[in-house]
């Protein structure tokens, strides 16, 4: 994996190649931006300021973030996020935002962890109104212009219906929706098939599913209570170490249970053990706060814009034609000189005619078809107008 090292202290791990136009933007110092080695961002804008960690995992994601200094926002593996609209996460007053696995997010969702304007008690005055964490399970479906506002806590294969306003606690396997959000309905499950072009029998073949893949128990061992997170947390200080928490005790904790939760059950325990699996990660270290050695690779060879293709166009239409006049020419010449040979025997033609033997064979050839009409006689004196003829024109 890359470890890009910018300036101010500010790391980037992951493969920024991979990454379709993202917008990056370092504030602070010392924040940290983990894209898991499946991560793939689409129009995606990222923001962090001082000491901040956004970590994402495995999956196509299109989201934008905001973070302020020393919140933690992390987006687990496999998070569908809906085309249409986005997904917007503002994190403050060093709190935070954590998603688990194969959630299914539509659009025009966003996240708020503050008010965040103060609010207090008249008798008391005191604040009111604190900025609290947001937490969301895994495979938790949520509909289309819902908010999440601080303290909300949407535990696994819980489904959240359209334009809800989330403030509290929700429990597994349940339906909620509403402004403030209450549930509906419980003990149900879901599955992410699309129905939309389905036909007779693809509805038929789900009316049914004989199996519990998305239906959840809770187990205290394996909970990840969100309060004990909180208190893990809030005792690291650097962004660093955060990435190293997390990644350990929530990436690699691949158990169904680890976020489910069901009324009455016990809710402020302890973690459970995790394994320091960050530190066998190997980083090929990029230091982009140096002069970056000249890339060996050839430079892309740029692309030619519409009008300087249609002015090549053109220049190849114009060789062409200046090609065919070359090619009519050479005819015209090859014609021209045809003409000339052709000319050249019509005058030796023209000359052998005019010549006196020939003139005078031909009078002698008349009078012999004529002699019965005195042709001989005839003949005589033709020969003489002839010579007189060409004696005149000096040819005798």
């Amino acid at each position: 994996m890359q470890k890009h090292i910018r300036e101010n202290g500010n790391i980037i791990y992951g493969d920024l190649s991979k990454q379709v136009n993202l917008k990056l933007d370092f504030k602070g110092k010392n924040s940290i931006l983990f894209l898991s080695p499946k991560c793939t961002l689409k129009n995606t804008c990222i923001t962090l300021k001082d000491n901040s960690l956004v970590f994402l995992g495995d999956g196509l994601k299109m989201i934008n973030i905001i973070i302020h200094s020393h919140s933690v926002c992390y987006m687990g593996n496999n998070n569908y996020c809906n085309p249409s609209g986005q997904r917007s996460l503002l994190l403050s007053e060093r709190k935070n935002i954590i998603i688990g696995d194969q959630c299914l997010f539509s659009h025009t969702i966003w996240f708020r962890n503050a008010d965040p304007h103060l609010i207090y008690d008249n008798i008391t005055n005191k604040r009111i109104n604190p900025t609290q964490s947001i937490y969301i399970g895994d495979h938790v479906w949520v509909g289309q212009e819902v908010a999440f506002l601080k303290k909300s806590f949407v535990a696994s294969g819980s489904i959240i219906g359209t334009k809800s306003v989330v403030t509290k606690l929700c429990y597994s396997n349940t339906i909620n929706a509403g402004n403030p959000i209450k549930q509906v309905k419980e003990n149900i499950s879901w599955r992410g098939e699309c129905v939309h072009n389905w036909d007779l029998e693809e509805t038929n073949k789900y009316n049914y599913i004989p199996n519990n893949d998305f239906k959840y128990t809770y187990n205290q061992n394996e909970f990840l209570s969100p309060k004990a997170i909180e208190e893990k947390l809030d005792s690291l200080n650097t962004a660093q170490e955060k990435l190293e928490f997390v990644y350990n005790a929530i990436y690699c904790n691949k158990n169904k249970n680890r976020f489910a939760y069901f009324k009455d059950m016990p809710y402020d325990i302890p973690l459970p053990k995790y394994e320091n699996k960050f530190k066998s990660l190997k980083f090929e270290e990029i230091d982009e706060t140096k002069p970056q050695p000249t890339s060996q690779a050839p430079k892309p060879t740029p692309q030619p814009t519409s009008q300087e293709l249609e002015i090549k166009a053109l220049k190849e239409q114009l060789a062409q034609k200046e090609q065919e006049l070359i090619n009519m020419q050479d005819k015209f010449d090859k014609q021209n000189t045809n003409i000339s040979i052709l000319e050249n025997k019509y005058q030796k033609a023209l000359n052998t005619k005019n010549h006196l033997s020939y003139k005078l064979g031909n009078a002698l050839i008349k009078a012999h078809k004529n002699w019965y009409k005195g042709g001989y006689v005839k003949f005589i004196f033709e020969v003489m107008r002839i010579k007189k003829e060409h004696r005149n024109r000096g040819q005798i």
